[in-house]
């Protein structure tokens, strides 16, 4: 006998530790795949509540710096509205109408959004009103221009909703430089309206609007954020994204 001579062992991995070892590691790829996932749908989500505030918050910039887009192909009426001429418009700098302000309203469905200028033409007696919300109501008709109007949506899917619900959110903001005393000032209200004179009121400038943002379908966003208009909001320090703890949206 040769002392050396015996029965060699292997010792590699049995079938079914290698299908364990598979298993195992196919599980912890699917959660970092998962968690992966999540934090990637929260950063979208947050961004479009992001993006929509710097949105509310650019009009205000845009109030206060007004560019005339329209050459002397347009025409504004006394009724303030603006009009393309087939023969001639009205070169710029000419017409009787100004340039108020913008008016953003979010559509029916909670996703798309419309930025508008606002022209007004003075039509009162020449004696100012007692307040801003006066002389707006008693001596300007107000229009909506559609020079330059601008059409996007709320990004990565998100929708503008009720509070405590996923049901849609059209809504109206309307972001008015006074002709009377030059303050800058806000009006909301629920809906896409067309007279902007409904908007025009102690409510409309007075109340807390919260404008309540859900995630695309499917993606779990944990709280739903905000953003947030003040009460006689004026500048762009107005338009807030509060905590998620101070959210009232869920």
């Amino acid at each position: 006998m040769y002392p050396n001579m015996g029965i060699k062992k292997d010792n590699g991995f049995t079938i079914i530790e290698v299908m364990l070892f598979l298993g195992v590691t196919g599980l912890l790829a699917i959660g970092i795949l998962v968690g992966s996932g999540i934090a990637i749908g929260q950063q979208r989500y947050r961004d479009s509540v992001n993006s929509l505030k710097s949105l509310i918050q650019d009009q205000y910039s845009q109030t206060a710096n007004v560019i005339n887009g329209r050459d002397g192909a347009w025409a504004c009426s006394p009724a303030a509205a603006v009009t393309e001429e087939s023969v001639a418009g009205q070169p710029r700098g000419t017409s009787d109408c100004v340039l108020l302000g913008k008016y953003l309203t979010i559509d029916e469905a909670g996703t798309g959004i419309t930025i508008s200028s606002v022209t007004g033409y003075r039509t009162g007696t020449g004696i100012p009103a007692g307040s801003d919300i006066d002389e707006l109501q008693n001596n300007y008709q107000i229009g909506v221009s559609p020079i330059n109007q601008e059409t996007l949506d709320v990004n990565w899917g998100a929708q503008v909703v009720r509070q405590d619900t996923t049901t849609p959110m059209p809504l109206s903001i309307l972001i008015i430089r006074s002709p009377l005393s030059g303050a800058i000032l806000t009006f909301s209200a629920e809906g896409v309206r067309t007279n902007l004179k409904e908007l025009i009121n102690t409510t409309g400038i007075s109340q807390t609007r919260h404008i309540c943002v859900n995630a695309d379908a499917g993606t779990f966003v944990g709280r739903r954020m905000e953003v947030r208009i003040i009460p006689f909001a004026s500048s762009q320090g107005a338009i807030q994204i509060p905590p998620e703890g101070e959210s009232v949206c869920d």
